[in-house]
């Protein structure tokens, strides 16, 4: 299985390798590539399937929207985190501070702010995995609600996106996580933005009975 995602995916540094793809390597007994890379979007995503898939992949799990849905100023550059090089970190570093300086100036409320990736993007990129997959199940993760309450409107958005997704093409599969993050706060975040251990265990077991009753390990892409 393919996992491609963000930092929750990754996990946080006490979590990785006991985040959820690896949970849920355990519950099922199979093999993983955990694909997750802080502050990544669905622009990383098609990199990083890009460089990892190949034709024994059975299953490709997808948990973008924390970065994508983010609100920022609207004329800032993106600069990839993968894949990676000396240039771009220079640039990341220099696109950090154009956003600090146009934010104490007042330009975000100025000009307005746009979502990282935006809405009509985030989709397309997910539909390029899935028509470059070869017909492979694919599995659309909601994004976790923010602590943060003002991000979790544009969150929200976001995941009806991959309900629609999965509504519109066989492939895909959606896992729906939301709702059951917003009633348990506390238990399944260590911060505004990362699952703790509890969190993490959650997705593997509620990933576990989507695979299994939909029998999605006993059919070859």
């Amino acid at each position: 299985i393919l996992f491609l995602g963000d930092c929750n995916t990754l996990g946080t540094r006490e979590i990785q390798g006991n985040a959820y793809p690896e949970k849920l390597a355990r519950n099922i007994d199979v093999d993983i590539l955990n694909c997750g890379h802080t502050m990544s979007t669905t622009r990383e995503g098609l990199e990083y399937f890009k460089a990892k898939y190949d034709p024994n992949v059975s299953i490709i799990c997808i948990q973008y929207g924390l970065v994508d849905a983010w609100q920022t100023f609207k004329y800032s550059p993106y600069v990839l985190y993968y894949p990676d090089s000396k240039r771009r970190k220079i640039g990341r570093k220099l696109t950090k501070k154009f956003k600090k300086i146009c934010k104490k100036l007042g330009l975000n409320k100025l000009i307005g702010t746009n979502n990282v990736v935006p809405l009509e993007e985030y989709k397309q990129n997910i539909l390029n995995i899935m028509q470059k997959a070869d017909n492979c199940p694919i599995i659309l993760i909601d994004t976790a609600p923010n602590k943060d309450k003002s991000r979790n409107k544009d969150i929200e958005n976001y995941n009806l996106a991959l309900s629609e997704l999965a509504e519109q093409y066989p492939a895909i599969y959606k896992l729906s996580i939301y709702n059951d993050f917003a009633t348990t706060l506390q238990d399944h975040y260590i911060d505004p933005n990362h699952l703790s251990f509890e969190g993490h265990q959650f997705i593997a077991d509620s990933l576990t009975k989507l695979i299994q009753a939909e029998r999605l390990t006993s059919d070859r892409c």
